[in-house]
Protein backbone atom coordinates (compact mmCIF):
# COMPACT_ATOMS: atom_id res chain seq x y z
CA UNK A 1 0.00 0.00 0.00
CA UNK A 2 1.56 3.40 -0.94
CA UNK A 3 2.00 6.11 1.80
CA UNK A 4 -0.90 8.19 0.32
CA UNK A 5 -3.11 5.18 0.41
CA UNK A 6 -2.28 4.41 3.94
CA UNK A 7 -2.57 8.21 4.98
CA UNK A 8 -5.96 8.33 3.50
CA UNK A 9 -7.37 5.01 5.26
CA UNK A 10 -6.00 6.07 8.44
CA UNK A 11 -7.84 9.42 7.94
CA UNK A 12 -10.89 7.67 7.59
CA UNK A 13 -10.40 5.18 10.39
CA UNK A 14 -9.66 8.22 12.75
CA UNK A 15 -12.62 10.09 11.67
CA UNK A 16 -14.81 6.86 12.14
CA UNK A 17 -13.06 6.30 16.04
CA UNK A 18 -14.08 9.62 17.07
CA UNK A 19 -17.56 9.40 15.55
CA UNK A 20 -18.03 6.39 17.60
CA UNK A 21 -16.56 7.43 20.47
CA UNK A 22 -19.14 10.69 20.54
CA UNK A 23 -21.96 8.22 19.89
CA UNK A 24 -21.18 5.98 22.79
CA UNK A 25 -20.26 9.84 25.10
CA UNK A 26 -23.56 10.91 24.21
CA UNK A 27 -25.30 7.25 25.61
CA UNK A 28 -22.96 7.34 28.53
CA UNK A 29 -23.69 11.10 29.60
CA UNK A 30 -25.59 11.62 32.88
CA UNK A 31 -27.76 13.54 30.53
CA UNK A 32 -29.10 11.13 28.01
CA UNK A 33 -29.57 12.53 24.57
CA UNK A 34 -32.71 12.34 22.95
CA UNK A 35 -33.81 10.62 20.17
CA UNK A 36 -33.63 13.37 17.99
CA UNK A 37 -30.24 15.11 19.39
CA UNK A 38 -28.66 11.30 18.63
CA UNK A 39 -30.27 11.83 15.23
CA UNK A 40 -28.62 14.90 15.08
CA UNK A 41 -25.14 14.06 15.92
CA UNK A 42 -25.63 10.87 13.75
CA UNK A 43 -26.14 13.28 10.78
CA UNK A 44 -23.06 15.64 11.43
CA UNK A 45 -20.62 13.21 11.81
CA UNK A 46 -22.26 10.90 8.80
CA UNK A 47 -21.95 15.01 6.90
CA UNK A 48 -18.09 14.90 7.78
CA UNK A 49 -17.34 11.53 7.19
CA UNK A 50 -19.38 12.33 3.18
CA UNK A 51 -16.60 15.81 3.39
CA UNK A 52 -13.87 13.16 4.29
CA UNK A 53 -15.00 10.80 1.34
CA UNK A 54 -15.59 13.36 -1.46
CA UNK A 55 -12.11 15.02 -0.95
CA UNK A 56 -10.62 11.45 -1.37
CA UNK A 57 -12.40 10.78 -4.40
CA UNK A 58 -11.61 13.68 -5.56
CA UNK A 59 -8.30 13.17 -5.48
CA UNK A 60 -8.87 9.82 -6.74
CA UNK A 61 -7.97 7.69 -3.22
CA UNK A 62 -11.37 5.75 -3.57
CA UNK A 63 -13.94 5.74 -6.08
CA UNK A 64 -17.73 6.46 -5.40
CA UNK A 65 -18.77 2.88 -4.97
CA UNK A 66 -16.47 2.38 -2.12
CA UNK A 67 -17.29 5.04 -0.56
CA UNK A 68 -21.44 4.65 -0.58
CA UNK A 69 -20.58 0.84 0.59
CA UNK A 70 -17.90 2.25 3.81
CA UNK A 71 -20.89 4.45 4.60
CA UNK A 72 -23.13 1.60 5.11
CA UNK A 73 -20.19 -1.00 6.35
CA UNK A 74 -19.87 2.39 9.25
CA UNK A 75 -23.41 2.43 10.03
CA UNK A 76 -23.84 -0.94 10.52
CA UNK A 77 -21.15 -1.12 12.68
CA UNK A 78 -21.95 1.80 15.01
CA UNK A 79 -25.42 -0.02 15.68
CA UNK A 80 -23.75 -3.41 16.15
CA UNK A 81 -21.86 -1.71 19.03
CA UNK A 82 -23.57 0.34 20.21
CA UNK A 83 -23.86 0.49 24.17
CA UNK A 84 -26.98 -0.73 26.36
CA UNK A 85 -29.35 1.82 26.84
CA UNK A 86 -32.42 2.36 29.43
CA UNK A 87 -34.41 4.09 27.09
CA UNK A 88 -36.50 2.21 24.60
CA UNK A 89 -36.96 4.66 22.37
CA UNK A 90 -35.65 3.54 18.55
CA UNK A 91 -33.44 5.30 16.78
CA UNK A 92 -33.15 5.18 12.89
CA UNK A 93 -30.39 5.53 10.51
CA UNK A 94 -31.15 6.09 6.40
CA UNK A 95 -29.51 4.06 4.13
CA UNK A 96 -30.31 5.24 -0.01
CA UNK A 97 -30.83 2.96 -3.04
CA UNK A 98 -27.33 3.80 -4.00
CA UNK A 99 -25.13 3.19 -0.83
CA UNK A 100 -27.24 -0.21 -0.25
CA UNK A 101 -26.41 -1.81 -3.95
CA UNK A 102 -23.13 -0.15 -3.12
CA UNK A 103 -22.29 -2.23 -0.31
CA UNK A 104 -24.33 -5.21 -1.47
CA UNK A 105 -21.39 -5.34 -4.44
CA UNK A 106 -18.56 -4.89 -1.56
CA UNK A 107 -20.40 -7.69 0.64
CA UNK A 108 -20.27 -10.40 -2.26
CA UNK A 109 -16.89 -9.40 -3.74
CA UNK A 110 -15.33 -10.11 -0.02
CA UNK A 111 -17.07 -13.45 0.04
CA UNK A 112 -14.91 -16.03 -0.75
CA UNK A 113 -17.58 -17.88 -2.06
CA UNK A 114 -20.64 -15.92 -2.44
CA UNK A 115 -23.88 -17.75 -3.95
CA UNK A 116 -25.29 -14.82 -5.80
CA UNK A 117 -22.91 -13.67 -8.95
CA UNK A 118 -24.34 -10.37 -8.58
CA UNK A 119 -27.59 -8.62 -6.73
CA UNK A 120 -29.21 -5.49 -7.17
CA UNK A 121 -32.26 -3.84 -5.83
CA UNK A 122 -34.50 -1.29 -6.29
CA UNK A 123 -36.18 0.29 -3.11
CA UNK A 124 -39.79 1.71 -3.79
CA UNK A 125 -42.15 2.87 -1.56
CA UNK A 126 -44.55 0.79 0.92
CA UNK A 127 -41.62 -1.70 1.86
CA UNK A 128 -41.70 -3.19 -2.38
CA UNK A 129 -38.38 -4.08 -3.46
CA UNK A 130 -37.62 -5.11 -7.00
CA UNK A 131 -34.24 -6.86 -8.13
CA UNK A 132 -32.57 -8.76 -9.57
CA UNK A 133 -29.73 -11.72 -9.60
CA UNK A 134 -27.43 -13.42 -11.47
CA UNK A 135 -25.70 -16.93 -10.98
CA UNK A 136 -23.01 -18.42 -13.12
CA UNK A 137 -24.89 -20.97 -14.88
CA UNK A 138 -22.04 -22.66 -16.14
CA UNK A 139 -20.08 -23.10 -12.97
CA UNK A 140 -23.12 -24.32 -11.39
CA UNK A 141 -23.47 -27.03 -14.13
CA UNK A 142 -27.42 -25.41 -14.81
CA UNK A 143 -26.46 -23.43 -18.58
CA UNK A 144 -28.12 -27.44 -20.56
CA UNK A 145 -30.61 -26.92 -18.48
CA UNK A 146 -31.50 -23.30 -17.84
CA UNK A 147 -29.68 -21.29 -20.14
CA UNK A 148 -26.12 -20.00 -19.87
CA UNK A 149 -27.89 -16.48 -18.30
CA UNK A 150 -29.35 -17.33 -15.51
CA UNK A 151 -31.14 -13.78 -14.72
CA UNK A 152 -34.13 -13.58 -12.15
CA UNK A 153 -36.16 -10.80 -11.97
CA UNK A 154 -38.04 -10.44 -8.65
CA UNK A 155 -41.01 -7.94 -7.49
CA UNK A 156 -41.86 -8.29 -3.36
CA UNK A 157 -42.91 -7.03 -0.24
CA UNK A 158 -39.74 -6.75 2.67
CA UNK A 159 -41.21 -8.05 5.55
CA UNK A 160 -39.61 -7.78 9.10
CA UNK A 161 -40.13 -8.87 12.19
CA UNK A 162 -37.99 -9.32 15.76
CA UNK A 163 -34.88 -8.87 14.26
CA UNK A 164 -35.51 -10.94 10.82
CA UNK A 165 -36.33 -10.27 7.29
CA UNK A 166 -38.17 -11.94 4.49
CA UNK A 167 -39.29 -11.18 1.09
CA UNK A 168 -42.40 -11.87 0.06
CA UNK A 169 -42.66 -12.52 -3.72
CA UNK A 170 -45.20 -10.84 -5.79
CA UNK A 171 -43.79 -12.03 -9.04
CA UNK A 172 -40.60 -13.86 -10.25
CA UNK A 173 -39.09 -13.79 -14.10
CA UNK A 174 -36.35 -15.83 -15.56
CA UNK A 175 -34.62 -13.89 -18.53
CA UNK A 176 -38.14 -12.16 -18.98
CA UNK A 177 -40.29 -15.07 -18.70
CA UNK A 178 -42.38 -15.96 -15.93
CA UNK A 179 -41.19 -18.63 -13.46
CA UNK A 180 -42.33 -20.81 -10.23
CA UNK A 181 -40.49 -19.29 -7.24
CA UNK A 182 -39.16 -23.38 -6.50
CA UNK A 183 -36.94 -23.07 -9.51
CA UNK A 184 -35.05 -20.45 -7.78
CA UNK A 185 -35.13 -21.94 -5.01
CA UNK A 186 -33.26 -25.03 -6.98
CA UNK A 187 -30.85 -22.74 -8.17
CA UNK A 188 -30.06 -21.31 -4.69
CA UNK A 189 -29.87 -24.73 -2.97
CA UNK A 190 -27.53 -26.16 -6.24
CA UNK A 191 -25.31 -22.75 -5.95
CA UNK A 192 -25.16 -23.53 -1.97
CA UNK A 193 -23.55 -27.26 -2.45
CA UNK A 194 -21.07 -25.97 -4.94
CA UNK A 195 -19.97 -23.14 -2.96
CA UNK A 196 -20.45 -25.23 0.49
CA UNK A 197 -22.62 -22.55 2.51
CA UNK A 198 -25.64 -22.67 4.06
CA UNK A 199 -28.12 -23.35 1.69
CA UNK A 200 -31.51 -21.55 2.24
CA UNK A 201 -34.85 -20.45 -0.06
CA UNK A 202 -36.00 -16.71 -1.04
CA UNK A 203 -39.09 -16.35 1.27
CA UNK A 204 -37.38 -18.10 4.18
CA UNK A 205 -36.64 -15.86 7.37
CA UNK A 206 -33.10 -14.26 7.52
CA UNK A 207 -31.50 -12.38 11.13
CA UNK A 208 -30.69 -8.70 10.36
CA UNK A 209 -28.02 -7.33 11.09
CA UNK A 210 -26.76 -7.11 14.52
CA UNK A 211 -28.35 -4.16 16.48
CA UNK A 212 -31.50 -3.78 13.79
CA UNK A 213 -34.80 -4.47 14.97
CA UNK A 214 -36.79 -3.85 11.74
CA UNK A 215 -36.31 -2.10 8.36
CA UNK A 216 -38.53 0.11 6.78
CA UNK A 217 -38.39 0.72 2.84
CA UNK A 218 -39.61 3.58 1.00
CA UNK A 219 -38.82 5.13 -2.43
CA UNK A 220 -34.75 4.88 -2.89
CA UNK A 221 -34.00 4.46 0.82
CA UNK A 222 -34.28 1.83 3.84
CA UNK A 223 -34.98 3.28 7.19
CA UNK A 224 -32.91 1.16 9.73
CA UNK A 225 -34.61 1.08 13.11
CA UNK A 226 -32.58 0.05 16.08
Amino acid sequence: MCRFARSAKLVIELALLVMRLDIEAGFNNTRRLTNQEMTRNYLDWRGLITVLGCALLLIGAIDQTTKDALTVRHILRVIAEKPPRSNTQELSAEVTEKELNAYITYRLAQEKASVFDSLTVKLLDHNHVRGKMRFDAQRLNLDTLLGENLVFDFKGVFLTRDGAGRIDLISLQLNGQPIDPQVLDFVIHTAALVYRTESSGIGDWYELPKGINRISVNKAKAILYY
